[in-house]
């Protein structure tokens, strides 16, 4: 592991496991390598476990003895992980239309950074992002990765209302609005991919650890892609990346 890892109580029936409190890929790799294993070795005690940028929280069953699962977590926590295979990522490219009738931030975000508005475009799809994990609303994914040219402060008002798919930038990083909500983060564009529904029994297309590419594609194409959709012949483009 790296540098020094805390394990306490997080409540009366869960666990924290902390790494150092920065934003690094080389950690967060470690926080999902850690939740693998924590889950297949111990599938009978954890009801659930929940990933941040740098913190494991493990929700345990009832009757497991909070005290005897920290200290077993402790002696444990410097194992090598051989019982966990190398983690495959799935790489998912999603479509983006950044028009200025969905991109009410995009001057904004050009200006900030003494950009064009069209190096923002191309400077935000040719990134490789990385899911670091799902959180603010259902199926909204908190990606790291992005270049630190097209880094923006949030608004200082937030909107009563950001547009379902929208795509948007906060600080430094980028993510993507899975419903209609209140929101603060500078918004560039949307994609008609619906990340998240109540109908479905999974918490949304996006997890932990995955890989983001955004494709800019023409409002007439995003359309296309909501039609498809709609009658349930749309592919998403899912690869895996070692």
């Amino acid at each position: 592991m790296t540098g020094s890892v805390r394990i306490q109580p997080f409540g009366e029936h869960a666990v924290i496991v902390q790494w150092e409190a920065i934003i690094s890929e080389h950690i967060h790799a470690e926080v999902l390598q850690f939740q693998k294993w924590v889950e297949l070795q111990f599938a009978s005690e954890v009801l659930e476990t929940v990933t941040s940028y740098h913190e494991l929280a493990i929700y345990l069953k009832s009757g497991v003895n909070l005290s005897e699962f920290i200290q077993l977590l402790k002696t444990k926590k410097s194992t090598p992980y051989s019982e966990v295979s190398e983690l495959k990522k799935r790489m998912l490219t999603i479509p983006v239309c950044y028009d200025a009738s969905f991109a009410e931030d995009l001057s904004r975000v050009a200006t900030i950074n003494n950009l064009t508005e069209a190096e923002v475009i191309n400077i935000h799809s040719e990134k490789l992002y990385t899911v670091y994990f799902i959180g603010f609303l259902p199926g909204f994914p908190y990606l790291g990765g992005m270049d630190s040219r097209l880094a923006t402060p949030r608004l200082e008002i937030p909107r009563a209302k950001v547009a379902k798919g929208a795509v948007a930038i906060g600080g430094s990083q980028t993510g993507i609005y899975p419903q209609s909500s209140p929101g603060g983060w500078n918004v560039i564009g949307r994609t008609p991919i619906e990340l998240f529904s109540m109908k479905n029994e999974s918490s949304g297309i996006l997890k932990a650890g995955d890989l983001v590419r955004f494709k800019a594609i023409s409002i007439e194409k995003f359309q296309l892609i909501e039609t498809e959709i709609a009658n349930t012949t749309y592919q998403l483009k899912v690869n895996f990346h070692d």
